[in-house]
Formats: C-alpha cells, structure tokens, sequence
C-alpha cells in the first residue's frame, strides 16, 4: 500500500467524521441558527468529499449553491422571523421509538449493503478536471436541454415577480 493509498484513506475517514458530526449537530441543535451553521458544516464535509473523489466541479457547486446561496437563505429567513425560534418536542415517545427503529435497520441495511457488495475498482484513478469535460459536453451534446432549462428558470423568475408584485 502506498502512501497516497494511506493519506487518501485517512482524509476520508476524518473527512466522513466531519461530515458525520455536522449532521449530528444539525439534528441534535434545538436552536435554529446553531442548527443551519452544524448544516453548513455538514455540506462543506461533502463538498470536501467530492474533492476527494476528483469530482471538483460538484464540489464547487456544492458550495455555491448549498453553502452559499441555501444557507444565507435559511439565515435571513430565521433572522427575519419575529422572536427567540426554538424547535419544540414535536414528536412523541412512541414516534420517537419508532423513528430510532427505522434508522437503526437503515444503517444495518446500508451497512451490510457495503459490506458484501463486491465493489469494483478504477484501473487508473481520474486525476484530470471534470469543469471543461462537462463544459464541452452541456454546450455540445446537451446544448438544447441546458438551452430549455434556462427559459424554464427564465420563465420562472417572471412567474414568481408577477406573483410577487400582486400581493403589494
């Protein structure tokens, strides 16, 4: 085993524990601002996963679009609402019980799922960028669906200004 083999299984797993702990927090956080930053921690863990993974393109959209864009979103609409917002205990014993169920055989099921599928391995790891690959390949191959896509959220944007300029 080399020492790439090493340091890039050892990022993984501090990367995954990261990743892990920020959900946790973000599940586990009864305040709704701690919660959006433990979920800014969580999204930036896989973002950092993706570029483990040589999947630098994802990666930075991940952080554009999730990190950046969602998260300042979130933010401004907690901020904006009125008053301390704490999560209340919604859920009773029973569904809690219930819930714990669920995810403690999803996890089994994963687990086992990794576990004895025999997975395959690349020949030659991809250490090239994907961004002008998959540039070359929307403004070429996919330009009519990116094309139609854009006058969709075009379309959208009008859509929600007219909704928008009625209610005034």
């Amino acid at each position: 085993m080399s020492s790439a083999e090493v340091f890039y299984g050892l990022a993984f797993y501090v990367l995954a524990a990261i990743t892990l702990v920020g959900a946790l927090g973000m599940v586990g956080s009864t305040n709704m601002v701690r919660s959006a930053l433990w979920l800014v921690l969580g999204l930036g863990g896989v973002a950092t996963l993706y570029l483990l993974l040589s999947a630098d393109f994802l990666a930075v959209v991940q952080l554009l679009v999730y990190v950046g864009a969602i998260m300042v979103l979130m933010l401004f609409a907690i901020m904006l609402t009125p008053g301390q917002i704490d999560l209340p205990a919604l859920a009773a014993r029973g569904q809690r019980g219930l819930a714990a169920l669920f995810a403690v055989a999803f996890f089994l099921i994963s687990g086992l799922v990794m576990i004895t599928t025999p997975w395959k391995w690349a020949a030659h790891p991809f250490d090239g960028t994907t961004t002008a690959i998959i540039g070359r390949q929307l403004l070429s191959t996919f330009v009519l669906p990116f094309e139609i896509v854009s006058v969709l959220l075009t379309a959208a944007m009008i859509g929600a200004l007219i909704i928008a300029q009625e209610e005034h």
